[in-house]
C-alpha cells in the first residue's frame, strides 16, 4: 500500500511566509545595483583606459552599460516585487520612483552614447560595421522602452498626484470679496442704479440710471420734495423775489465804487454812501476842526465845546 500525497498548499503558503520580509530588501538591493552599474558605465564613458581608446569607441561599448541587460531587468523587477505581490510594501512609492528615475539617466546616456558611436563609425568609413552595430543597439533600446513603458504606467496610475488648478470664475458666481447682487452675474457688482448688462428692467420699474420713486435718492441726484397742491403763482404787478437792481435813470453817472478802507482800518459796519454829482469823493460837507489846546495863561474851554466850520463849496477861495 502506498500512502496518500501529502497536499502541497502548506508548504508553498510556508515558503511565501517566509519570502514576504524579504521583498522589500531585495527591491532595493535590485535598485542599488543598478545605480552601481550605471555610475561605472558613465565613469567608463569619461575616462580614457589607455593611450588608443576614442571617445567615440568608449561610447560603442558603454552603450550597454545604460541601455543593456541589468539596466532593462533590474528595475522593472525591483518594482514587480514591490507592487504585484500581495501585500503591496509600504514603500512601493518610493520604489517606482528611484527605478523611474534610474529609467531616464540611462535612457539618457543610452542616446548620447549611440549617436557618438554612430557619428564616429561613419567617420572613419565602417559603414557595414555602423549598419550592423544600429540594428543591435535598436533592439535593445526596444526592450528598454517597453521596460520603462511599464515602471512609467504603474506611476502614473497608482503614485502620480496631480496639483489642484485653480478654477476660474463660473458664470453667476460671485467673486471672494464681493457680495451678489441679485439677477447678477458674478464678478465686480455693477454701478448703483444701473442693471447689468444684458438684463432687462422690471415691468413697473424705471429705465436704468433714474432713481425710483419713493426710494431711497441714488448719490448724485437731487432728492424730490413731498407731494402736495402746487404753488400759487403771484398776482399780476408784482415784483418777482430777487429782481435785479434796476439801472440809474438816462443821464445820471453811475455811483462811483466804494474805495477800500486804508490798512490796519475797521473793514465792518455799513457802507458809506456815494457823493452826489459833481462833489470829489474824499470831501465832506462838514469838517470838524478840533480846538488847539490854550496856551500857558489862558483858561482852558470847557470840554465838549467843538465848533465846526462850514465851507462854501462854490467859493474857489475856500480850501477844498
Amino acid at each position: 500500500m502506498t500512502s496518500p500525497a501529502e497536499p502541497a498548499s502548506g508548504d508553498a503558503a510556508q515558503a511565501s511566509q517566509l519570502t514576504k520580509p524579504l521583498r522589500e530588501l531585495a527591491a532595493l538591493v535590485l535598485l542599488g545595483a543598478n545605480a552601481v552599474l550605471l555610475f561605472v558605465g558613465l565613469l567608463r564613458l569619461l575616462v580614457p583606459v589607455d593611450d588608443y581608446s576614442t571617445f567615440s569607441g568608449r561610447a560603442g561599448s558603454t552603450f550597454f552599460a545604460f541601455v543593456g541587460l541589468e539596466s532593462t531587468v533590474l528595475p522593472v523587477l525591483a518594482v514587480l516585487l514591490a507592487t504585484h505581490v500581495r501585500p503591496v510594501l509600504p514603500k512601493a512609492k518610493l520604489i517606482t520612483l528611484v527605478a523611474l528615475v534610474e529609467y531616464g539617466v540611462a535612457a539618457f546616456f543610452g542616446a548620447l552614447t549611440f549617436l557618438i558611436w554612430l557619428v564616429g563609425r561613419l567617420a572613419d568609413g565602417e559603414v557595414l560595421d555602423a549598419f550592423l552595430g544600429l540594428l543591435t543597439r535598436v533592439a535593445w533600446l526596444a526592450v528598454f522602452a517597453v521596460a520603462a513603458y511599464v515602471v512609467f504606467t504603474v506611476w502614473r496610475r497608482l503614485y502620480y498626484v496631480p496639483k489642484p488648478k485653480p478654477q476660474p470664475g463660473v458664470y453667476g458666481q460671485a467673486q471672494p470679496g464681493w457680495p451678489q447682487q441679485p439677477g447678477q452675474p458674478g464678478g465686480y457688482p455693477a454701478p448703483g442704479g444701473y442693471p447689468p448688462a444684458g438684463v432687462p428692467p422690471q415691468p413697473g420699474q424705471p429705465p436704468a440710471g433714474y432713481p425710483q420713486a419713493g426710494g431711497p435718492p441714488q448719490p448724485g441726484w437731487p432728492q424730490a420734495g413731498p407731494y402736495g397742491p402746487p404753488q400759487s403763482a403771484p398776482p399780476f404787478n408784482t415784483a418777482p423775489p430777487h429782481a435785479p437792481q434796476s439801472s440809474p435813470p438816462f443821464g445820471q453817472p453811475p455811483a462811483a465804487p466804494q474805495s477800500s478802507p486804508p490798512f490796519g482800518g475797521p473793514q465792518y459796519g455799513a457802507p458809506q454812501p456815494a457823493p452826489p454829482f459833481g462833489q470829489p469823493p474824499s470831501a465832506d460837507p462838514t469838517q470838524a476842526i478840533p480846538r488847539q489846546p490854550a496856551e500857558p495863561g489862558q483858561p482852558a474851554s470847557p470840554a465838549g465845546d467843538e465848533r465846526t466850520q462850514r465851507f462854501d463849496r462854490e467859493d474857489p477861495n475856500q480850501p477844498r
